[in-house]
């Protein structure tokens, strides 16, 4: 028996997460995404993060309540381009350093 382990990428990693924030906190259920390379930035402060949380909460294509994670001192971020029916936008996603949750998003 040959046993094959898959380990998938940081970008798969993060993508993976994003598109289940997405799932679980986008207004319409059928729409396509995708995503820049991953990048990491440390010039992200907390009040910044409470700013996009708070334009978050004004954004119509997303549900009211979303959870986030904690913040932290640096963050993973990738520019998504999220296209519903004739409409696309992009929004750039900060995630945790582990790439486990998102911790804010902006409309770009």
């Amino acid at each position: 028996m040959t046993l094959v382990l898959c380990s998938c990428s940081k970008q798969q990693k993060a993508e993976s997460v994003i598109n289940d924030f997405l799932e679980a906190n986008l207004q319409a259920s059928d729409y396509t995404v995708s995503f820049s390379d991953i990048d990491s930035t440390r010039y992200v402060s907390d009040s910044i993060v409470n700013i996009m949380r708070a334009e978050a909460l004004k954004n119509k294509m997303f549900k009211k309540g979303i959870k986030y994670a904690g913040k932290s001192k640096q963050y993973i971020y990738t520019r998504v381009t999220i296209c519903i029916d004739n409409d696309t936008t992009s929004h750039t996603f900060y995630l945790t350093p582990d790439m486990n949750q998102v911790v804010s998003f902006k409309a770009n």
